[in-house]
């Protein structure tokens, strides 16, 4: 029994190779395999390269943010101090600062323009609020993010242009050929660093924000009575003079118009009153001749 065993295995074994290598002849003879193969492979790495690369949306925003915000408190010169303290603690830095304290006729007041890292933004509005009341915050975002690789490109080609300008240099034939080269790259290096002075205040801009905090206190002082001195009730009868004075010489601008007017009736009346005077008086009796 053994050998009949061992041939239909064997020929099993011979059909299993006979099929496989036609299959593989089959696919590797169809027209059109390896054709449809390929756009399968370019549709997977197409998938893969989407995968692996980072879409527009996914670029790295740059975002400027500007802001006003209002507080009272009960020390405002205080709240200044305790504000500016923080900023700086939190790598920020105040660019201005002044303060007014509170008399009889305005309130204490204190006003900062701090520059703070822009993810610090939310956490200083938040410690505001728990050193005062905020009674008005106003932040705004521009987003430049087109502006800064718009410079970004323009600096990296004015910077293969300077390199070629000093290659240009060193390959100058003549003096001429040298100062022109030279002009032109003075030019280039100029403007570079306008444009490497712009990208670095956008960059400061966008990694600081600037907010400009006011600090007001809860009211004026009360009026407090002062002792009179002889200082005092020299300058009351002063202001006083002088009050009466301004008031004379209005009364007198007001009544100048009507006493012209006056004047020019009377001087009227008294001559038309000599006149008829003049005429009622008799004439002298004539004396007879002799």
């Amino acid at each position: 029994m053994t050998p009949p065993r061992a041939g239909r295995t064997g020929a099993v074994a011979l059909v299993v190779a006979l099929l496989l290598a036609g299959c593989s002849g089959g696919e590797g003879d169809a027209p059109g395999a390896g054709v449809d193969r390929a756009p399968q492979h370019a549709a997977a790495a197409d998938e893969a390269a989407a995968v692996e690369a980072p879409s527009a949306d996914e670029t790295e925003r740059l975002v400027i943010q500007t802001g006003s915000v209002s507080v009272t408190a009960d020390d405002a010169p205080a709240v200044a101090s305790e504000i500016a303290r923080w900023v700086v603690a939190q790598g920020g830095r105040v660019d201005s600062r002044s303060e007014t304290a509170a008399t009889a006729d305005e309130t204490a007041w204190a006003s900062l323009v701090v520059r703070v890292p822009a993810q610090r933004v939310t956490p200083l509005t938040d410690r505001l609020a728990e050193l005062g009341t905020v009674t008005g915050i106003d932040l705004t975002s521009q987003d430049v993010t087109g502006t800064a690789q718009d410079l970004d490109a323009r600096i990296h080609a004015l910077e293969i242009s300077v390199d070629r300008m000093e290659s240009l240099m060193q390959d100058a034939g003549s003096t001429k050929d040298l100062l022109t080269a030279e002009s032109a790259l003075s030019d280039r290096q100029a403007e570079l660093e306008s444009l490497q002075a712009q990208r670095d205040r956008l960059a400061d801009q966008v990694a600081l924000s600037t907010l400009e905090i006011s600090v007001a206190g809860p009211g004026a002082l009360p009026a407090t009575a002062e002792r009179g001195t002889f200082a005092t009730g020299l300058a009351t009868g002063w202001d006083a003079l002088v009050s009466t004075v301004a008031w004379l010489l209005v009364a007198l601008g007001v009544l100048l118009p009507w006493l012209a007017l006056l004047a020019a009736g009377t001087l009227v009346v008294v001559g038309l009153r000599r006149r008829a005077r003049r005429r009622a008086a008799p004439s002298p009796a004539q004396t007879p001749a002799a």
